[in-house]
């Protein structure tokens, strides 16, 4: 690329512009930035808008902090296909915004050469739309930069301000790429401007490498494998890049060799850091290449990597990949694992069908997730996926472990990634991810959220079950009533379908996934969790299939609860309890109304057939447990209703009206359901989330429906610790507490309401008034932010209270399944004995309960990981279907 200009001006002589902007401090600078680039976008960028960033946060010398920034605002606005683009950075002493622009083909980066600068402009012209891929990351992203002195040591391509023409084909990822892959010629002049003491320096030739050449093949491979503004915007790429790349030949006739494949081999430099830094970082990359161990901890750690193979000859067949991958695999799958069925790898194989064409130039990804799944990509396409950590370590062995694919590939895939791994106390890889757009600390989060709901799946599980430890179970259920009952989900750690939770759990997951539809979408986790819901909604419609019948638990808790057993060997009976006209329970049929509701509208748009069945059997039901009032306290002394039917009732009337918007739904909100100011949200008591679904009907001008506003307003006065009306417990650590047991669904509740109402609030320019204080959306997001901060690290103990996630993660989980290790099928269990062998031990799980966010602490902060403190310990599907939501706001938004 010729002729690509960065300029650098000395305006110590001042400046006749004198419109200060207000400064930016490190304290607030999040949010005020992020507000500030807010401002910039709009659909149609017709007009010349500015950003500025204070002076004080600018280093002395042209490439620095703000060059960054600024770079990436460049790729925001430069990229795409408008035309007609003016971009132009100024800056001077006094912090000053500029009177007019002059018509330019260069980007003018202005710095003192002999003090910082108060202020910065970003401005720009042009008629295209806008595409926000990095605004959302470039508050956090700058806070880590001013915090990072030692960056300047590590060569990255920081000279951001260069890149000026509008690359249609460029990444914000060209950030990070390290010098030494870029070519650079630099040289100074005076530049030529109507200014006194400027100077220059022209980049007259700037050759980024952005792919590497496989020798052997002549195939090229990216070197970073996520390029969300080059159009690659697959949500699940983690900005992997290139640490080697080798080919495949086999012999014909035993003569001639045919290059079947070249491959490339990607990690994720985060996660390297993050699982092998702190124990590799201080040693050489020759020593380091040369440990044993360092490849084996390469393949058993959790890192995110990626196989793309290209296919490079024609005539390839499907099944010959299979065979080759099939056979390679079965021997080093019995090395990771001696006990293995091979069951993952007659899975594996089975994607790999006939009608699937392999001409030269196809390509294949293999990923390996951190939570243990291999997924399988054709072209771009997802063919398959299967949750095995061994299988992973054995697929990616063939390539780095014991006799490789290539020793030398394998050399080479060592020593680049060592060399990264020596760097990582350097740069931390803080700018690898400058153009993602979501926080892989949350994402993280949410997405083992997601897999615990997986792990209460009762049934037969489909061929996707992530939960590699957990079977088929209860394929029995609902015989004895002559009904087909077999699904849904198991409320907790026991054995026992109850319908009230479950209903709740569906209701809430439909909830995030509406509301939160295009963050988690922006998560790659959309999909899981209409899978997740589904699993339930399956169920109800077997559950409701008779008319004015309702199945309402399956299994007998008495008997449940005397036997420590896995439900795939469990062998207490399986009692099955319904509600009718003559024995009502309006809780539980208003609820499973609001679940078949609201999951009606998550399925609209993808199953329409579907979606109306739902909501045919919500219509059903929702007159039923209107027509048939009475608590039902079968499922006591375990879910027992304490709050009555009227909060069901109003809740499921609010879906009713958001799924049909039907009159008759929104006067029965008006004139007669019972409501209340309350201040917990639970699967016992849903006013204050009806109230503040209601309020958005309020607030887009249904003014009849103030009431239900007040009280959802009430209800966040009740809780946020500064209000005058306060009124929740708030542990010292900054918790919400309400009750010993399973306290920790008052704390996801909380944060998912709050997010939604901030949301609310931020779209309708509003505000919740207690007394004399007003609090705006950015105060209920940070609140919500801390209560889900606090289960996953930050809290006294310093330790997450989701399993598998975080610093020092609960082991002991009050879980049979988890507690139990996998048995035969027909394994006859002592239930006298059963508590003795696995439940009273103190020691670990032999299963991971991946995901789940257990009871909590107690209300000074204190927790103890014991099996046996079931208060403390255990899980219930309803703290994660209320986390999904929250997850998937802060996943997507820096805060």
């Amino acid at each position: 690329m010729r002729n690509n200009w960065l300029w650098f001006m000395d305006l110590d002589g001042g400046s006749p512009y004198n419109c200060p902007m207000e400064p930016l401090t490190s304290y607030g600078l999040g949010g005020h930035l992020f507000s500030q680039i807010s401002s910039l976008v709009d659909d149609s960028l017709y007009h010349c808008r500015s950003f500025s960033v204070s002076g004080s946060l600018a280093v002395e010398g042209a490439f620095n902090h703000i060059s960054k920034i600024a770079g990436a605002l460049l790729f925001l606005f430069s990229s795409g296909s408008s035309s007609n683009i003016r971009r132009e950075i100024t800056g001077n002493p006094q912090g000053s915004k500029p009177r007019g622009l002059k018509s330019c083909s260069q980007v003018r980066h202005i710095t003192s050469s002999r003090q910082n600068f108060r202020g910065f402009h970003f401005s720009f012209r042009s008629k295209g739309k806008s595409a926000i891929p990095v605004i959302e990351k470039i508050s956090s992203f700058l806070l880590k930069l001013l915090e990072a002195e030692k960056l300047q040591f590590y060569p990255m391509l920081s000279l951001a301000a260069a890149l000026v023409p509008p690359f249609d084909d460029i990444s914000s990822k060209v950030l990070t790429v390290p010098l030494e892959n870029t070519d650079v010629m630099v040289q100074r002049q005076y530049c030529e401007v109507e200014r006194q003491g400027c100077a220059s320096l022209s980049f007259r030739d700037l050759n980024w490498r952005r792919h590497t050449v496989e020798p052997k093949t002549g195939i090229e491979f990216p070197n970073i494998l996520d390029n969300i503004l080059a159009g690659e915007t697959n949500p699940r790429l983690t900005s992997e890049i290139l640490v080697g790349t080798g080919s495949r030949t086999m012999k014909i006739i035993k003569i001639k060799s045919l290059k079947v494949y070249a491959f490339g081999f990607y990690v994720h430099p985060s996660t390297v850091c993050e699982k092998l830094g702190s124990k590799y970082a201080s040693i050489s990359v020759d020593e380091l290449i040369k440990r044993r161990e360092f490849y084996e901890d390469l393949l058993r750690e959790d890192i995110n990597m990626t196989i793309r193979l290209v296919v490079s000859c024609n005539g390839m067949k499907i099944n010959t990949v299979r065979d080759a991958f099939e056979k390679s695999l079965r021997a080093r799958l019995v090395k990771a694992n001696p006990e293995t069925d091979f069951n993952c790898i007659k899975t594996f194989g089975s994607y790999f069908t006939k009608d699937i064409p392999l001409p030269a130039g196809t390509t294949i990804d293999f990923r390996r997730t951190a939570e243990g799944q291999l997924i399988t990509e054709i072209e771009g396409n997802q063919i398959g996926a299967v949750q095995s950590k061994d299988l992973c370590r054995a697929f990616f062995g063939m390539y780095i472990g014991d006799v490789p694919v290539s020793e030398q590939t394998k050399e080479d895939i060592g020593r680049n990634v060592a060399s990264l791994i020596t760097r990582c106390n350097v740069h931390e890889v803080i700018v690898s991810n400058v153009a993602v757009s979501t926080s892989t600390w949350e994402r993280d989060a949410l997405t083992k959220s997601i897999i615990f709901l997986e792990a209460q799946r009762s049934g037969k599980l489909p061929p996707t079950n992530r939960v590699p430890w957990r079977g088929d179970s209860a394929l029995d259920d609902g015989k004895v009533a002559n009904v087909d009952l077999v699904g849904g989900y198991y409320d907790a750690g026991d054995n026992v379908k109850y319908g009230l939770p479950m209903a709740f759990t569906v209701t809430t997951l439909s909830w995030a996934a509406i509301f939160y539809n295009s963050e988690l979408k922006a998560t790659g986790e959309l999909e899981n969790v209409r899978s997740a819901i589904r699993w339930g909604t399956d169920y109800f419609l077997k559950a409701s299939s008779r008319r004015n019948r309702l199945y309402v638990q399956v299994g007998d808790p008495v008997q449940d609860h005397k036997c420590w057993v896995r439900p795939e060997n469990m062998q207490t009976a399986r009692t099955v309890l319904q509600i009718d006209e003559n024995h009502p329970g309006t809780e539980i049929a208003a609820e499973t109304a609001a679940a078949m509701a609201a999951s009606s509208i998550v399925f609209r748009r993808v199953d329409r057939v579907y979606a109306r069945r739902l909501l045919n059997k919500a219509k059903l039901l929702f007159q039923f447990a209107k027509a048939h009032k009475g608590t039902y306290d079968g499922e006591c002394p375990f879910y027992c209703s304490f709050s009555g039917y009227n909060d069901e009732l109003l809740w499921a009337a609010t879906w009713m009206f958001m799924a049909t918007k039907r009159s008759m739904y929104l006067d029965y909100i008006k004139y007669e359901s019972i409501s209340a100011s309350v201040a917990e949200f639970s699967w016992d008591l849903k006013y204050a989330g009806a109230q503040i679904l209601i309020s958005k009907m309020y607030f887009e001008g249904e003014k009849s429906l103030e009431q239900f506003k007040n009280q959802a307003d009430s209800f966040i006065c009740s809780v946020l610790p500064e209000s005058p009306y306060h009124q929740i417990y708030v542990s010292p650590g900054g918790m919400v507490y309400l009750r010993d047991g399973a306290n920790t669904q008052y704390v996801t509740g909380t944060a998912f309401l709050f997010s939604v109402y901030s949301d609310l609030l931020a779209t309708f320019n509003q505000k919740v008034t207690c007394g004399n204080q007003q609090f705006d959306s950015t105060r209920l997001m940070a609140f919500a932010k801390k209560q889900m901060d606090y289960l996953l690290g930050d809290n006294p103990e310093g330790r997450s209270y989701m399993v598998g996630f975080g610093v020092n993660p609960p082991t002991q989980a009050h879980h049979r399944g988890a507690s139990v290790p996998k048995l035969a099928p027909n394994t006859e269990v002592n239930c006298g004995m059963s508590f003795v062998q696995w439940f009273a031990k103190n020691v670990p799980n032999p299963n991971e309960l991946t995901g789940a966010i257990l009871g909590g602490p107690d209300r000074y902060d204190n927790f103890d990981d014991k099996r046996w403190d079931s208060p403390k310990t255990e899980p219930c599907t309803y703290i994660n279907s209320l986390a999904v939501g929250a997850l998937a706001k802060l996943a997507s938004h820096s805060v």
